[in-house]
């Protein structure tokens, strides 16, 4: 086992669309070339005029949409991810807006009489990521103390499910493994008392395969997304953090690891694929297609049954499709 470690560390390749492998790797099977539902795409400015020619080159038939809006419902930012939802409704299923990097405190009345209202009126079909916890990223503005810590058993979350019950729509809570003995106890608690509410978990919390099953066995009323393990991006400021995470879901030749691919397996009737794709100033909608091979490129290897799930039917019975 030591010594296949070593081969594949020491393997220079670029597992992405244009794949440069080594000539020891092991061949893989096809690209996964079904449709594609992407469970998670979010805005974070209001340059979206290219986003449905960004599917059409990715193969992707349809997204969960959303604006990182840290100001509230009605930026522009928001405002145009809307009107592109309203323009396109075949395509993009339209989610309120995030919240996220509250430094202190709960959830704002803002943010919970948008939310539900959105949803009332029918303009929002789930609710967007809610940052419950986050470790600093290099392209994120730093905060205070590394971290963003909001209480998910906090009286804004309760007012705002309470709310939300006779809805059900789902909701994106987002938290990260690397503080794994504070965080999984109070999303267990949190899921635990809303039976009927459903949640879902982005990116499985960044965490291990054993992790994601511990989460997806517990709690019948959650989904989880598979972003950010496929493409291998994320990063922390803090390397203790990091270190905390599980492995991305393929290891140094482009193939999906055993203990990832036992997990899809066993709870792909609620796992989807998201990108969690996002633009920032120095990335646009171009790069999308890459991260949507990657993906291809796992899925493929796993049974066609369950790679139909995780890519479209999951998030095609959970989010709705016309």
């Amino acid at each position: 086992m030591f010594r296949i470690a070593v081969a594949c560390a020491t393997i220079l390749i670029v597992f992405a669309g244009g794949t440069t492998r080594a000539a020891d790797c092991p061949p893989l099977p096809p690209p996964y070339d079904g449709p594609i539902f992407d469970a998670n795409v979010q805005s974070w400015n209001p340059n979206v005029g290219s986003v449905i020619d960004a599917l059409q080159a990715a193969g992707v038939k349809r997204i969960a949409f959303f604006a990182n809006s840290r100001e509230g419902a009605g930026t522009p930012t928001a405002q145009a991810v809307a009107a592109l939802a309203q323009a396109h409704p075949d395509a993009i299923v339209l989610g309120a807006p995030k919240i996220g990097f509250i430094t202190e405190g709960d959830l704002p009345h803002d943010y919970i009489a948008d939310t539900v209202n959105g949803v009332r009126n029918g303009t929002y079909k789930f609710v967007g990521e809610i940052l419950y916890t986050h470790g600093d990223k290099p392209d994120h503005k730093p905060t205070r103390g590394g971290q963003i810590f909001v209480n998910p058993l906090g009286a804004g979350t309760k007012a705002l499910l309470t709310q939300l019950a006779s809805s059900n729509v789902p909701v994106l809570t987002h938290f990260e493994a690397w503080a794994w003995d504070r965080d999984r106890a109070n999303f267990d608690k949190l899921y635990a008392a809303w039976p009927q509410q459903r949640f879902v978990l982005p990116s499985l919390a960044y965490g291990s395969p054993d992790k994601a099953d511990a989460m997806l066995s517990a709690h019948r009323n959650l989904w989880g997304i598979i972003s950010r393990l496929v493409d291998g991006r994320y990063e922390f400021v803090d390397p203790a953090k990091a270190a905390k995470l599980g492995p991305s879901m393929f290891d140094g030749c482009g193939v999906l690891r055993p203990d990832w691919r036992a997990v899809l397996i066993a709870h792909s009737d609620r796992l989807m694929y998201g990108s969690d794709f996002y633009t920032t100033g120095g990335v646009d909608w171009s790069g999308y297609a890459i991260v949507i091979r990657k993906y291809r490129r796992i899925a493929g290897q796993l049974p066609p049954d369950v790679a139909a799930r995780i890519s479209w039917d999951n998030a095609a019975a959970l989010y709705g499709s016309p």
